[in-house]
């Protein structure tokens, strides 16, 4: 049976090319060198990994900024639907009707006041 460390010793122990020793690689230098590739690889994978969550990130708030927006201009043109068309001029007179009538109807104290009309 051949053995595998016998293996190594047909293995030239001088570069042909440049005529440099070429020297002996030891166990636990293997060893070094296997764990010192499994930490640079995982450190890769990690840093990936945080780079596509990142990106997930960024693209799920201009999804939801997006989205926000087109249901802000849906909510706009439903009330533009339910107003009817009808003028600033038109609406604060309907608000002073109200309250003028909910002042007539109660003489003590009028739960309904009108501070100020501003636009949404």
């Amino acid at each position: 049976m051949l053995n595998i460390w016998n293996l190594l010793s047909i293995v030239p122990s001088e570069d042909p090319e440049t005529g440099k020793m070429i020297t002996e690689l030891t166990i636990p230098e293997a060893l070094l060198y296997a764990v010192i590739g499994f930490i640079v690889t995982f450190i890769g994978i990690v840093i990936i990994i945080g780079v596509i969550w990142l990106a997930g990130l960024i693209i799920r708030k201009s999804v939801a900024r997006k989205k926000k927006s087109a249901d802000m201009q849906e909510q706009y043109a439903a009330s533009e639907a339910i107003a009817g068309g009808i003028s600033e001029a038109e609406k604060v007179a309907i608000i002073a009707a109200i309250a003028a009538y909910y002042e007539s109807e109660n003489t003590a104290v009028s739960e309904f006041k009108v501070r100020r009309i501003k636009r949404l």
